[in-house]
């Protein structure tokens, strides 16, 4: 292919012999008119160029490269600055954020503080009457029921009289008392006659009345009839006692015995009918003190060791709109269910309003003192990595650093560190998920 289209040749210079002879048929031709010099063409190279340059500046810059590099045309790249020798590797556990972004991603801080480590021990629990305030009422002799005046959630007071027996021990007791204080009244009449011998004996021994062994004598029976007194003084006293016990209440009929409670309470039991015959063994009304109650909380496991006496105790009960109940644990028992394998810890509340009632359930926390100090940071600033726990320990205004954590007890508001972070640190809380993110970012080399 030709580098030029259809190339006219110049015209001779008039001194240049024509190679025809001046007869030759070109030489006739030469007196026609000289037809108009053709135009010159323009290289194909060049229209090339200009219509290179025409489409640059239609369609852009982003077709420059292509077209000057098909021409030979593109130019040559920038030299690479050079890179520096000294300047270090980043660090791969510092984030650097300015407040800026610190505000963007709503970063918060907490303080790492020195606490009492105090352990939350949760566990299910059931109400019941504390057994010094509970009285179990028997009969105290053998009788018919008469009058049975309480059932059971009756509320009763100190001395109310319960019910009544028609008890024919009272009439035993009586009559007993009564023939008691007769024989003492007889030992007693005999002491005097024998102590009135024993003188006169004494009297008439100055001037030879009697003998010497008569008033001996006299002297011996004296003791007997003292030693009758007080034998007849006991077993009056014993009859007496006896009576006082099973006497009726004042205003009853003679022959009754009443069943009075000795504590005011809630009737929890009755186990007596009208028309029954009871003796002293059974229990006829059980009466308890709500007042104060127990709650008896089922440990497992490690928390039967961590739970000791005098730890503060916090009582959740289904009572609608009501707050929790808080008492103190008095002891845990040694002994475990053989049904449950748990141990029972015992916490007094106090229950005015009678809120709490016996066989409810209610769950328990505990707080178990485990007697050591620790270092605790918030909750929010632990974050979980496949390399185990870490927190981010701000130390410039823009720089936080990664710390792997050893974590001791945990709880909802705050954790226990024993490695990686030091009393007064600032970490960050709210927010420090994103500086993990940005960490990962980092080290995955995204630039995004």
């Amino acid at each position: 292919m030709s580098l030029h289209a259809d190339f006219i040749p110049p015209e001779r210079d008039a001194g240049t012999a024509d190679p025809a002879g001046p007869d030759s048929p070109a030489r006739a031709e030469d007196s026609r008119p000289a037809p108009a010099p053709a135009r010159r063409r323009v290289p194909v190279r060049l229209l090339l160029l200009a219509a290179a340059l025409a489409l640059l500046a239609l369609g852009g810059w982003m077709y420059r490269a292509p077209l000057l590099d098909a021409l030979g045309l593109a130019p040559l790249p920038p030299a690479a600055a050079p890179e520096k020798a000294d300047d270090p590797a980043p660090d791969p556990d510092l984030v650097t954020l300015d407040a800026a972004g610190q505000k963007r991603i709503g970063l918060a801080f907490g303080t790492a503080e020195t606490h009492r480590i105090v352990l939350p021990v949760r566990a299910p629990g059931i109400v019941a009457f504390d057994e010094r305030r509970v009285t179990h009422l028997k009969p105290r002799t053998q009788g018919r029921v008469l009058s049975l005046a309480v059932q059971p959630g009756d509320r009763v007071e100190a001395g109310q009289t319960l019910a009544t027996l028609d008890a024919a021990g009272i009439l035993d007791a009586r009559n007993g008392l009564l023939a008691a204080q007769a024989a003492l009244g007889e030992a007693q009449a005999s002491e005097k006659v024998t102590e009135l011998q024993y003188k006169r004996g004494q009297d008439q021994l100055k001037f030879g009345g009697v003998a010497q062994a008569e008033v001996e004598r006299r002297q011996a029976d004296l003791a007997k009839a003292h030693a009758a007194v007080q034998s007849a003084q006991a077993n009056a006293d014993m009859y007496r006692a006896q009576y006082q016990r099973l006497a009726p209440a004042e205003g009853a009929a003679p022959g009754t015995s009443a069943v009075v409670t000795p504590i005011g309470g809630v009737v929890t039991s009755v186990g007596i009918t009208l028309g029954e015959v009871v003796d002293t063994g059974r229990d006829a009304i059980t009466v308890a003190d709500p007042t104060r109650v127990l709650v008896l909380a089922s440990l497992y496991g490690p928390d039967i060791a961590r739970v000791k006496a005098g730890d503060e105790a916090s009582v959740e009960s289904p009572v609608p709109g009501h707050p929790p109940f808080e008492g103190r644990v008095r002891s845990v028992n040694a002994a475990l269910d053989p049904a449950t394998n748990t141990a029972p810890a015992r916490i007094e509340l106090a229950n005015p309003e009678d809120l709490l009632r016996a066989n409810m359930f209610v769950s328990v926390t505990v707080a178990a003192d485990l007697g050591r100090d620790g270092v605790t940071v918030p909750a929010a600033s632990v974050q979980q990595t496949e390399q185990g726990p870490i927190a981010f320990v701000r130390v410039a205004p823009d720089r936080f650093e990664r710390r792997p954590l050893t974590l001791g007890i945990q709880r909802s508001d705050w954790v226990e560190v024993t490695r990686g972070i030091a009393s007064g640190d600032s970490v960050a809380t709210a927010g420090s998920f994103g500086l993990k993110a940005i960490l990962l970012r980092s080290l995955l080399g995204s630039t995004d």
